[in-house]
Parts: structure tokens; sequence; C-alpha cells
């Protein structure tokens, strides 16, 4: 229906998911505080603690996790043409993102680590638990209030599912209308403006990986994690060469600019490393070579639209 009822939903969507945690994470707390805890849990720096015997590699091949939860902020940027004072309001809307989920995750992970426990039982119960909030909402405060947490974490995977097929459409058509794709990707409807074509074959595509993986027989979570990585490993590859790019721009005004960028591809390069070295375990270890086999044709495309296609605008 367009690009305005679309964001308002996806932020009402978010915005009854964080009330709703933030509520359990209020009565975790509470129980934390007060020794009455189911397991008897108390408020521990264990939390901030690495088990003994954890290796580099497993602490970076975790940070995908890490890297997967802020991942979305730049979406922002694909609605610069239709927002209001893109300049200021793409900018704000990015900062804002990173700086509450910097606090909200941190604090959130924290409160359900400690809510399981940090013993061996609790880490083993967090890590196999598949709804680890509506779990512990069972356990701190009852049945109903789990049912909202599950119907907010529907809420919310709606609300990811709108976002990433709202950004995923206005790229299409915006290499449909800047003929790096088939022109037809590039026509709006005139009622709502919204890329109709483009957004049919991003429906299209999705329908049918989801319907592929359910044939198949692949777990529901194991869906999440494989294409969570897919995405991971590639907006690593983005956050590097947006980095780059950043250091070019900025080192011609001062070189002090050049050190947040060149940590940023320092950061992003590690983790992007550690996760395809050492070879992560069957199927994820074919993974690195679907996102690079993606990249290597996004390459060639460019090459050839470059030296035959028309230039982009025109």
């Amino acid at each position: 229906r367009g690009v305005r009822p679309t964001t308002r939903s996806v932020l009402v969507f978010e915005v009854v998911s964080v009330c709703l945690i933030l509520v359990l994470m209020g009565v975790i707390s509470w129980r934390l505080s007060a020794g009455t805890a189911p397991g008897g849990q108390r408020w521990s720096g264990a939390v901030f603690a690495l088990p003994p015997g954890t290796g580099l590699s497993a602490l970076t091949l975790a940070a995908t996790s890490g890297f997967l939860a802020f991942a979305g902020f730049e979406s922002a940027g694909s609605l610069g043409e239709e927002s209001v004072a893109p300049t200021r309001m793409i900018p704000r809307a990015i900062i804002t993102a990173v700086a509450f989920g910097a606090v909200f995750y941190v604090a959130c992970i924290v409160v359900q680590t400690l809510g399981f426990g940090t013993g061996a039982a609790g880490v083993s119960a967090f890590r196999h638990s598949q709804a680890p909030l509506g779990e512990l909402a069972r356990r701190y405060v009852g049945s109903p209030l789990a049912a909202l947490l599950d119907l907010g974490a529907v809420l919310s995977a709606l609300g990811a599912g709108l976002g990433g097929v709202t950004v995923a459409a206005r790229m299409m058509f915006a290499f449909g209308r800047d003929g790096l794709a088939a022109r037809r990707l590039g026509a709006v409807s005139a009622a709502t403006g919204v890329p109709r074509r483009a957004l049919a074959a991003e429906m299209l595509i999705g329908l049918v990986l989801l319907t592929a993986f359910r044939l198949a027989g692949t777990p529901a979570l194991n869906v999440f994690f494989y294409l969570a990585t897919i995405g991971t490993l590639s907006l690593l590859v983005m956050y590097i060469l947006t980095n780059v790019a950043a250091a070019r721009h900025l080192g011609r005004r001062s070189p002090v600019q050049l050190v947040p960028a060149v940590a940023g591809v320092l950061i992003a390069g590690f983790v992007l490393y550690h996760n395809v070295w050492p070879v992560p375990p069957v199927p994820y270890q074919f993974l690195p070579y679907l996102v690079l086999g993606w990249l290597l044709a996004g390459l060639v495309l460019t090459a050839v639209i470059s030296r035959s296609g028309p230039a982009p605008g025109r």
C-alpha cells in the first residue's frame, strides 16, 4: 500500500515486541534481586566472563550473532528518495537504531543469560532453547506472558520481513529504472508509488526459497540460520567496502578521519576471516562459497553493463 503504512506497521510491531520484552526483563531483574528466581539465580558478573577454553575462533564465530542483531540499520538508506529531508532523517534513523540497539541488545542478552543461570545447566538450557524469551516468561511469570511474547516474536519477524522486502524491492526498482536490470522492474503504481513488479519478484523469490526448504524437510530454525549466515557474510563484505569508500572520501578532508574507517575495515575483516577459517561445520562450510559466487556474479555483471549498458540515471 505504500512506504508510509509499511514503515508505520514495522514501527508498531517492533514497539509492541520491545515493550513485552521490557516487561519480562523487569520481572526477571526484580526476582534476581529478591532472590526468588526459579533456580536460585542472582545477579552475577559471571555473564561477562568467557568460559575456560573458549578460543578466539569460537568467539569471533559467535560475533556473527552480534552482527546479525545490528544488521538492518543501513536499510534506512534505501528510502532516501521517499523520505522528507533525507539528508537529515536518514542519518538520524541510522544513528538512533544503532544507539538503541547497543543498549537494548546487551541488556536483553545479559538478563536472559542470568535468567537461565550461568552454570552448566543454565547455559545448556539457553543454548538449546528455540524460544528463550517465551521459556523464561513461563518460568518467571506464567503462560499468558509467554503467549504474548510468542505473538510479539511473530510480529517482530513480520516486521523484519516487511523491512527486507521493502529494501529489496526498492533496490530492484532502482536497477530497473537505471537500466542495470529489466526496465519493467522500474515501473511504479500510479496510486501508491510502490514498485509493484519489483515487489512481486522479491516476494516470489522468498516464496520459492521457503517452499523449497519446506519440501526438503529443513527445520525452521535451520532455515533461519542458513539464510541469516548468508546475509551476515554478505553484510560483512558490504561493511568492509563501505568503510573503504568512507576512507577514500574522508581521507581527503583530514587524515584523522581515516581512523574510524580503517578500524571498521579491520574489525569487519577480522570477523569475516574467522567465519570462514577455521572451516565451519557442514553445511555452513559451503555458505561462504555461495556468497563468493554471488559477489563474483555481481562483479561480472557490473563489468558487462559498464561496457555495453546505459549509464545509471539515463
